[in-house]
């Protein structure tokens, strides 16, 4: 057993290490002015971060404007799917076979494929979707309808929404005032992990931003491609460690709140 376990040990750390090791490279890289030899040059300096923090104002403003991106999608997808699945828990239990099938088709409509289908469909009609911004939003509202209906679907039957719609019913309450007073609140934790998990995808995003948006709405994707491109070094470092953080804290933040679901599930069965 003691060999086994060894064995295991072994493994996870070589996997840590060949995870992490690219990361560390990089954080070492920014806080240098360059690694031309063996070991970086003028290593420690803050010069780069100062700047990234201080004087990268188009940096912060891709990063606002990724966030807007993010926002917009995941509250239309989140209404739409909340209004959706409480209809078919409450009425059509049937059709959640359906609407399954329907949320888990993005994930055949990825990138390249769903960006050139929604121009060719879309692109110099004259109406509101042959907009730019309009037809991200609309895009990315698709593409992250897996993660919305999931974490929704579960919540919804973990709380017995069903059965809570009618304990409110007999106790004398209407119909929009359980859903909004009740259901809803209830939801916040499958709201909250949806949400995080759509945002985590959409941030990352490239390939649809690039086709879709092309040069009229620039992310923080597109900000680190075309500063790579151009060579700057330990400054673009930065920039990849600070992205990196940040979907760092959205993930921990998802992983966290999708542990609390399960468990709240588990002490509830």
């Amino acid at each position: 057993m003691k060999k086994r376990n060894a064995g295991h040990y072994i493994v996870l750390v070589l996997a840590t290490i060949i995870l992490v090791a690219p990361l560390l490279f990089v954080l070492i890289y920014s806080f240098s002015n360059g690694w031309m030899n063996l070991l970086p040059s003028e290593f420690p300096t803050t010069q780069y971060w100062h700047e990234l923090f201080f004087d990268s104002e188009l940096f912060w403003q891709d990063v606002g404007r990724s966030i807007v991106l993010c926002i917009v999608p995941i509250c239309i997808s989140l209404l739409s799917m909340i209004l959706a699945l409480y209809t078919i828990v409450m009425h059509y239990p049937k059709l959640d076979g359906v609407v399954q099938t329907i949320s888990m088709l993005p994930y055949t409509l990825r990138g390249v494929v769903l960006a050139i289908s929604v121009l060719s469909l879309y692109a110099g009609k004259g109406t509101i979707f042959s907009d730019r911004i309009v037809m991200l939003f609309c895009v990315y509202s698709v593409i992250i309808l897996p993660f919305v209906y999931r974490g929704l679907r579960n919540n919804l039957y973990a709380i017995n929404s069903k059965q809570i719609v009618e304990a409110a019913t007999l106790l004398g309450a209407r119909g929009l005032y359980t859903f909004f007073r009740i259901i809803v609140p209830s939801l916040l934790t499958g709201i909250a992990v949806s949400a995080l998990l759509s945002f985590g995808a959409i941030f990352t995003d490239y390939s649809i931003i690039k086709l879709v948006g092309g040069n009229r709405y620039e992310t923080v994707q597109s900000f680190l491609y075309y500063n790579q491109k151009s060579g700057y070094g330990p400054k673009t470092a930065s920039y990849i460690i600070m992205v990196f953080i940040i979907i760092l804290i959205i993930a921990t933040l998802s992983y966290r709140l999708q542990n609390r679901t399960t468990k709240t599930t588990a002490d509830g069965k």
